[in-house]
């Protein structure tokens, strides 16, 4: 049975997803959630698909998984010896360690500034919530270049931000790292030089061409 996919095309979370099957060589059915009718916020949608109403969701030969980050884990656990080693297993420590670090880094230094600055550039413009609030964009982008400072230093001395290969956690950074840059902050390739070497490289894959305007 092929993965399903509940989700929406441009949403950065489903592309999150779709990236890292494409990688795989994972086939995929992207089941469309309708966003602007609230289907994720129905009783159905609460009990079926994610207890949070949010996208995207996913089924595999009956295993139900949610959280987009947690369905990427999934993929990569299942099929490590097929597509890829795109998390290292807990028994190499060295390179789970770097790899469980990197993946925090991720979500709570770039992920909270870039979630904000595409809400207000892309989500509010994408759904009719009005203009976007220029302040929140600027503290963001601010947030966002500490993190980066940070990021700087990591790749001064390997080539991926979890290691000298490529992981999970690369993927994760490619749906608001690229909406950001083609809303005009390029941060990602102007601000820092080892940032925008990695950066550079990690939106050539094609994988990620694949699915970056849509899943």
């Amino acid at each position: 049975m092929v993965l399903q996919l509940h989700g929406l095309s441009v949403s950065a979370c489903t592309r999150r997803v779709a990236v890292v099957a494409r990688e795989l060589g994972v086939p995929y059915e992207l089941i469309h959630v309708d966003i602007r009718g609230r289907e994720h916020k129905s009783d159905l949608f609460f009990t079926e698909k994610h207890p949070m109403g949010v996208i995207p969701a996913a089924f595999d030969d009956g295993l139900h998984i949610f959280e987009s980050r947690a369905i990427c884990r999934y993929l990569a656990a299942k099929y490590s010896e097929t597509g890829g080693h795109l998390a290292p297993p807990p028994s190499d420590l060295e390179r789970y360690a770097k790899f469980e670090a990197a993946a925090s880094l991720e979500q709570n230094y770039f992920d909270r500034s870039a979630a904000s600055i595409v809400h207000e550039l892309v989500v509010k413009r994408r759904l009719g919530l009005g203009e976007p609030n220029r302040a929140i964009v600027d503290e963001c982008v601010e947030r966002l270049k500490v993190a980066l400072d940070g990021y700087e230093c990591i790749l001064e001395k390997q080539r991926y931000i979890g290691g000298d290969t490529l992981t999970l956690v690369d993927l994760f950074h490619l749906p608001y790292g690229y909406e950001i840059g083609r809303n005009g902050i390029d941060i990602m390739t102007h601000y820092k030089p080892n940032v925008a070497r990695w950066w550079n490289e990690i939106s050539e894959l094609e994988s990620w061409k694949a699915v970056k305007d849509g899943a």
